[in-house]
């Protein structure tokens, strides 16, 4: 079994606000996790103010989610940056974070506009916030579809090869449908968002998707939470000058607000 190198001294000093539910305080030792890649029991107990058998308690859920791996005297980061998850794995890590996104997303789409929305978990939380509206949606995500159709909204599912780990449609057929298509706004998501890399996924089927549903777009709007800062997936999907906004629940880092900027986009923090 590999281990990766441990250095305690990274996690002491660092306190996470007392009495959080199970949920909020597994969340926060996921994020701990993502940033240091392995900790131990004790230090994790001693950083959230809890005791060791809450931490393993925790650290089992995680398990049981595909998130962490146990290892001797704590656990390490399971997801790699060329490896992918599940979809609903993904569809419930930073949820809070995702629906403020969201919410925020929502008030940029106006009747009568047709956008494209990529199949990450983020996109099937703006679909739910865009349900029954009078617009058009574009995409290759079967949880997207099912999230969204209804009523006076009109559907457009991109056909494909179907991957199962994603309910998603991809390949040269998915790519295809999309020549000719031309969308008002396109919203897309990504696991890892730095100057070097831009904009980055694991996933090279789903990466060519979303380059192309982005390039359709009059306006290409990048969905991230803050999770994804100053984390690097195996594929660029475009760099940071190839968006017009991007939506967050946390500021991202000063180099990529400086790039953004210099390329005249707008990053913006969503709030509740």
């Amino acid at each position: 079994m590999f281990i990766l190198a441990y250095r305690p001294e990274l996690l002491r000093g660092i306190m996470i606000e007392p009495n959080l539910l199970p949920r909020e305080r597994q969340e926060q030792i996921y994020a701990l996790l993502q940033k240091r890649r392995f900790a131990s029991v004790r230090d994790l107990a001693e950083a959230l103010g809890v005791s060791e058998m809450t931490i393993r308690r925790d650290l089992a859920a995680l398990g049981s989610r595909g998130l962490v791996e146990r290892v001797f005297g704590g656990a390490q980061l399971l997801e790699q940056s060329g490896h992918e998850q599940g979809y609903s794995q993904r569809l419930h890590q930073h949820q809070a974070a995702k629906e403020l996104i969201a919410r925020r997303a929502r008030q940029l789409v106006f009747e009568g506009d047709t956008v494209a929305l990529d199949a990450s978990t983020t996109a099937v939380y703006l679909a739910r916030e865009l349900k029954g509206r009078e617009i058009t949606v574009v995409t290759n995500s079967l949880l997207v579809a099912e999230a969204v159709a209804d009523g006076n909204t009109q559907l457009i599912v991109l056909g494909g090869l179907f991957r199962p780990v994603a309910r998603s449609l991809v390949g040269p057929m998915t790519e295809a449908s999309l020549q000719g298509l031309h969308m008002d706004k396109t919203f897309f998501s990504a696991k890892g968002v730095t100057l070097k890399a831009g904009f980055t996924d694991s996933q090279m089927t789903e990466v060519a998707v979303k380059r192309l549903l982005i390039q359709a777009a009059a306006q290409k709007i990048a969905l991230v939470d803050g999770s994804k800062f100053g984390h690097t997936a195996l594929h660029t999907v475009i760099p940071l000058s190839g968006v017009d906004l991007l939506i967050s629940d946390a500021q991202p880092p000063e180099d990529v607000q400086d790039e953004l900027e210099a390329s005249g986009a707008v990053w913006e923090v969503a709030r509740g």
